[in-house]
């Protein structure tokens, strides 16, 4: 598989995982920490339209890092345990 064709896989497995992730998670948090985990949320969300821009404008590394980070955002709320959420496990995230 050429470099390109793998970039390109990676970025759909990473783009799914983060989507369904943001689809299906849910507030831990109370009061002013719901608002403030609120606002990660929506960062991670924007990392993800950010990537889809990058990919689409020929930046697939630029895309899979953007990705990364919205990973990264929400795997921290889980472990804090400010939000629930499943990652689908297809060898991303």
């Amino acid at each position: 598989m050429s470099a390109s064709r793998k970039l390109e896989e990676m970025y759909r497995r990473y783009r799914e995982n983060l989507s369904q992730a943001l689809s299906g998670l849910k507030l831990q948090a109370a009061g002013e920490e719901a608002s403030r985990v609120r606002e990660i949320v929506e960062l991670a969300e924007s990392y993800r339209r950010d990537a889809e821009h990058f990919q689409n404008t020929g930046r697939p590394v630029t895309a899979l890092i953007s990705l990364a980070y919205g990973e990264g955002l929400l795997d921290a709320l889980r472990l804090l345990r400010l939000v629930h959420f499943t990652w689908k496990r297809s060898g991303a995230g």
